[in-house]
């Protein structure tokens, strides 16, 4: 079974995805692969997928492309049916065997373990390869020196077709006043004269054609009919040669078609996996972080359709609460969310990098079911909200456990109070099937289930009450208000029609609204608060690392100078280890009392010196540890 249905697929709007991607392929058969690209729901074969991103993403930023791929299987079929190509299309073969060649020796490297395995398994035919550069001229023609005898043939040729030329030129000079124009050229591949009218009267010749007016004629002379005929006899020899050298090669490449067709998967394979990651470089997309759970984190989410007006997303969804119940203003960002929701989890569950912070944390269904949009079915006479039922009819008897449930505006469509019901139902059953759940609505008693249940989480699209528009952002844990009235009035309703919608509204549910608007304003502010701290606490570790960078620039340079000193000191150590020795040796020599005196005083004033450094270089020693708050 699918991960996704078809009418899931559509909603998510999963193909138009792949067709972004897919135009990031070096080759047709990259883009095919991309199209192809479905949902799984094995946790290892999706994490040995992005795995081959990663490695793909190393190789792209140290240069690599996979340049071009031709799509030979056109080229295979014809060869198969007919027995016989043009020359040209050799080349083609030839173009794709390099292009394997190329990508081997690029990604066969210890850096990328799984590509370098996938690359091990393509087998450039070489043999091929060699037989058709030998064969082939650049411009698709078999080479003349193809082989002895064609080369002989063409030589033979050469030399029949001078010695042509010349009888004709010597038979027009010979024979000017039949001459219509003093030309050689070619009628039914023989080499003729253009004579006047008359002229095979005068001269022996085989006429094989006449012009338009009928004035002149294209004719053989007699004494060229045998190098003629010579001449299309080797021409005959050149054509059975060439037809037997192509079916040589067609031979070739027929015996190495399996091994092509299982080389150009192969390729196919990894200029998808190009694509992607050609495609993540130009959105900054990510490979998220995924989980064993059923659990949806999206942090910082754009939905990739939106480009650049996409309002980043943050939601989450899972055990302890399993469904969220999104609430706010028409045109706030419900549906965008729910859609970016379950398309996440189908891009990511087919190895697709997301448009999103490294953050996001993604969990792996085996089914994703939703239920979005219109989908009136004119056909079956299905009114908006029959067409809706139906549809999550066939999602009740799917859910269970492993299933993502996507449903926008339940209970719409049909008596409020009545869609509420229905919807309250829906969602108590959903929950008991185990089923991991995301709703939009505008239903306040669906609000009420979301604050009540432990098991449900209450979110809301954030709306500017003093700008009367939406945000388009996330709010997690507050429910929504509708806004309608807001809306209305930024709309240019009359004050008097929005003042009379307000008298309608009951006691009960003015109150309701007050308390969930009062609740969205607390939250917003609570927001504000959040980002204040968040900013403020950036700042202090910004400050904090300034601080420890320049602490350690303080004690680098404190033991650059200490050790400076140290080797300064250790020389004057040394040499005056070196002097005491000299005047010991000298006390001992010298015979008069005065020079044994003035050696012994300057013995002293040495050794004093000598201890003095030892001093000063034992205070200058560095301490081994440096810990936090030394300086």
């Amino acid at each position: 079974m699918s991960v996704a249905n078809e009418r899931t697929l559509r909603d998510l709007e999963y193909r138009k995805v792949l067709e972004m991607i897919a135009r990031h392929a070096a080759s047709p058969l990259g883009r095919e692969a991309v199209l192809s690209l479905e949902p799984r729901d094995d946790l290892t074969a999706i994490r040995k997928e992005y795995a081959l991103v990663e490695e793909m993403q190393e190789a792209v930023r140290r240069g690599f492309v996979p340049g071009g791929i031709p799509d030979v299987r056109p080229i295979l079929e014809e060869a198969r049916e007919h027995g016989d190509l043009d020359p040209g299309k050799l080349l083609d073969v030839a173009d794709l065997i390099e292009a394997e060649q190329r990508i081997k020796q690029a990604l066969a490297s210890p850096r990328y373990p799984g590509l370098s395995a996938l690359v091990e398994e393509l087998s450039p035919q070489e043999g091929l390869l060699a037989a058709i550069r030998r064969t082939v001229d650049p411009r698709g023609r078999i080479r003349e020196d193809a082989t002895p005898k064609l080369r002989m043939l063409h030589a033979q040729r050469e030399e029949i077709d001078r010695e042509l030329q010349e009888t004709l030129r010597l038979f027009i000079q010979r024979h000017r006043e039949l001459i219509q124009e003093p030309i050689v050229t070619q009628r039914a591949g023989r080499y003729v004269v253009p004579v006047k009218t008359g002229a095979q009267g005068m001269v022996e010749l085989v006429v094989h054609d006449t012009s338009a007016s009928e004035k002149t004629l294209f004719a053989e002379p007699l004494e060229a009919v045998r190098a003629n005929n010579r001449l299309r006899e080797i021409e005959d020899a050149i054509q059975r040669e060439l037809r037997r050298i192509r079916a040589e090669l067609v031979a070739k490449l027929l015996a190495a078609e399996g091994k092509i067709r299982r080389d150009l998967d192969i390729l196919a394979r990894i200029d998808s996996l190009y694509a992607r990651v050609a495609y993540a470089l130009r959105v900054d997309a990510v490979i998220p972080q995924l989980q064993e759970g059923k659990l949806l984190e999206l942090v910082e989410a754009r939905h990739p359709l939106l480009g650049e007006r996409a309002v980043p997303i943050t939601i989450s969804i899972g055990d302890p609460q399993r469904m969220v119940v999104i609430t706010g203003p028409n045109t706030g960002g419900k549906t965008v969310t729910l859609k970016t929701m379950g398309l996440f989890v189908l891009m990511a569950q087919a190895g697709i990098p997301l448009p999103a912070s490294p953050r996001t944390r993604i969990g792996v269904f085996r089914k994703v079911r939703s239920d979005i949009g219109e989908e009136q079915s004119i056909e079956q006479n299905l009114s908006t909200f029959s067409s809706h039922m139906t549809n999550i009819v066939g999602i009740l008897r799917e859910a269970d456990a492993g299933t993502l449930v996507l449903l926008d505006e339940l209970g719409a469509g049909t008596d409020p109070q009545e869609g509420a019901a229905l919807g309250l139902a829906i969602l108590e059953y959903l929950l008991s099937t185990g089923a991991t759940v995301a709703v939009a609505t505008h239903l306040t008693p669906l609000k009420y289930f979301a604050i009540m249940h432990p098991e449900v989480k209450s979110c809301s699209m954030e709306f500017d009450l003093e700008t009367l528009s939406p945000t388009f952002r996330v709010l997690e844990g507050v429910p929504g208000s509708s806004n309608a009235l807001a809306i209305a009035q930024r709309l240019g309703v009359p004050g008097e029609v929005l003042e009379r919608a307000r008298r309608h509204f009951s006691a009960g549910e003015v109150r309701a609204e007050e308390i969930i608007k009062a609740l969205s304003q607390e939250r917003a502010a609570a927001e504000r608060a959040r980002k204040e701290l968040e900013w403020e606490l950036e700042r202090t570790r910004e400050i904090r690392e300034e601080y420890e960078r320049k602490l350690q620039e303080l004690r680098e340079k404190r033991r650059t100078a200490l050790g400076a000193e140290l080797s300064r000191l250790q020389e004057e150590i040394r040499r005056a280890k070196r002097e005491l020795e000299y005047l010991i040796s000298r006390a001992k020599e010298e015979a008069s009392l005065q020079a044994r005196r003035e050696a012994l005083r300057r013995l002293r004033e040495v050794e004093e010196r000598l201890e003095a450094l030892r001093e000063r270089s034992s205070s200058k020693t560095p301490p081994r540890e440096y810990r936090e708050g030394q300086t």
